[in-house]
């Protein structure tokens, strides 16, 4: 069934729907199990198909200009969603495809749910708990968030910010400043221009790609962990010897590393091509 909608309407969804939406100017999409794909597309407003629900009705709504698609204890934000964790049930599923315009800010959350976002120019910001999420190309500052879920990164231009707990983070794009934090999880990252590179970790291993023949300035703090620059372990002068600085060339890349066990490699080569790039 299609319905359209404007301003103020609201829908509660229990099974297939389609909904089409004028004047979106926001998304937010929090769910729990099941899949959500968001897609930016070139036509003006939005269109949500849902193709399945089971457990509670999915809720569907249009608040000043922002779509919103969860349920009212997952659309209160990250934060306000962690808080009331325990509220979620693994019966709550969905399958929906958002398609919205592709200047729209995105906000897209899940528990254990898989989720998509391509092809938006507005920045975004996308979390989850234990599912995988996959972002391809995207613009502006994108923002990520997880505990356990894995997060892939494909072809993203402008900053990353990029937090994790034991979930991986694997990166590539044009990135502007790249930052990237986590505890076991590990990250990769592949640079396709010089760039500001920060990253954290505990005992997770990190690796960085650059371009070839990019000038790059490493400095890199470690416990235990190994640093290799361009297949070379460096350690630092004295006792600090986990204390690394190394420039290579004019130093215009600049990576920033700490880590306690984790392992930090950099190296300059031609940029390793992920699945789903092209």
């Amino acid at each position: 069934m299609l319905v359209s909608g404007t301003s103020g309407e609201s829908w509660v969804v229990t099974g297939p729907q389609i909904i089409e939406v004028e004047d979106v100017r926001a998304l937010r999409v929090a769910l729990v199990a099941g899949r959500v794909d968001v897609v930016g597309r070139d036509e003006p407003g939005a269109r949500i198909e849902v193709h399945g629900v089971t457990g509670r009705p999915l809720e569907v709504g249009l608040v000043d200009g922002e779509l919103r698609v969860g349920y009212a204890f997952t659309l209160g934000g990250w934060e306000g969603w962690l808080d009331k964790f325990l509220s979620w049930r693994p019966a709550d599923r969905a399958d929906v495809h958002v398609a919205v315009p592709r200047d729209v800010a995105v906000r897209l959350s899940t528990v254990s749910a898989e989720g998509f976002l391509g092809d938006v120019a507005q920045g975004a910001q996308v979390s989850t708990v234990s599912g995988s999420l996959v972002t391809d190309r995207t613009q502006g500052l994108l923002t990520v968030k997880a505990v356990s879920g894995d997060v892939v990164v494909r072809g993203h231009t402008g900053d990353l910010r990029a937090n994790a707990v034991s979930g991986s983070v694997t990166a590539s794009g044009a990135f502007t400043q790249a930052s990237l934090t986590t505890v076991s999880g590990a990250v990769t990252l592949d640079a396709a221009r010089a760039a500001g590179v920060s990253l954290q970790t505990v005992s997770g291993d990190a690796t960085v790609r650059l371009p070839e023949g990019v000038g790059v300035t490493v400095a890199a703090r470690s416990v235990s962990g190994r640093v290799v620059v361009d297949g070379e372990a460096r350690t630092g002068e004295g006792p600090l010897t986990g204390n690394v600085e190394v420039t290579v060339g004019d130093g215009v890349c600049r990576i920033q590393a700490n880590t306690v066990s984790g392992h930090l490699t950099v190296l300059r080569s031609a940029p390793v091509r992920h699945e789903g790039e092209y």
